[in-house]
């Protein structure tokens, strides 16, 4: 029993021990549009919808509190159309147009086979009254750690522009056109499991390294040990609880 009693408390500690050591594995992720779409060139106005985009585009968060084999993932996309009117068009016509956005990361893990990641897309297109794509810009972000590492609080400023075409042709033969905001985003985290794997020794194997081992037991190097199911326990500690009786009533 003194045997069975020392497994059993050796099983519930490693258990412990392998749930307090995880931490949880984060990535925060958001894009934020800084004031409105600016223009340089012409003399270009905004439809009635106006012209800002002011706003939080994503807010993605991903945090990993469970240590297994499933990562944790938030995804999240937005998209807006503004119409800007009264664009000239030949040489010398062109319009540019820009927005200005922040990216802010925080990606943070606290073990070996912990990851973090982002993946980030802001795009900018202008689109003629037909729908044909006129010009375009693109930002991509994409950042991981792992292993206990991390990365942030960290903002990056993105600035996009397009600008209008020369040719009356290229804007349908009309003054006015579609600027389109895209963001896209991804974040993901994964805790690993921190616990070793088990080598198929005696916890109180003196052969086993790293183990306070046990003076009372060889210990079987080839052979892990056997260690009683808890209603085995419970039924060997009843036998010898009748044995023990028994004998007192010297019956045995």
């Amino acid at each position: 029993m003194i045997r069975i009693t020392k497994l059993c408390l050796f099983a519930l500690a490693a258990v412990s021990l392998c749930a307090s050591v995880s931490q949880a594995s984060v990535s925060d992720v958001s894009v934020l549009g800084n004031g409105n779409l600016t223009t340089a060139g012409g003399d270009p106005y905004w439809d009635a919808g106006g012209n800002s985009i002011n706003l939080t585009w994503i807010d993605l968060e991903a945090e990993d509190l469970v240590a297994d084999s499933d990562p944790v993932t938030d995804t999240a996309s937005m998209s807006k159309s503004y119409v800007i009117k009264g664009l000239w068009t030949g040489a010398g016509y062109t319009t540019t147009i820009t927005a200005n956005f922040t990216i802010d990361e925080l990606l943070d893990t606290e073990n070996v086979g912990d990851l973090a990641s982002d993946d980030i897309k802001v795009r900018l297109e202008l689109i003629n009254v037909s729908g044909a794509l006129i010009d375009s810009d693109e930002f991509v972000l994409g950042n991981s750690v792992a292993d206990g590492t991390d990365l942030g609080p960290v903002s990056t400023p993105v600035a996009l522009s397009v600008t209008t075409p020369a040719s009356a042709g290229d804007l349908a033969y009309t003054n006015h056109a579609t600027v389109k905001v895209i963001v896209e985003g991804t974040a993901s985290a994964f805790m690993a499991v921190t616990c070793p794997p088990d080598d198929g020794q005696d916890p109180g194997d003196p052969g086993d390294p790293g183990d306070p081992g046990d003076p009372g037991d060889p210990g079987d190097p080839g052979t892990p040990p056997a260690v009683p199911a808890p209603g085995a326990i419970v039924l060997a500690s009843l036998g010898m609880g009748l044995v023990n009786w028994l004998r007192t009533r010297r019956t045995l």
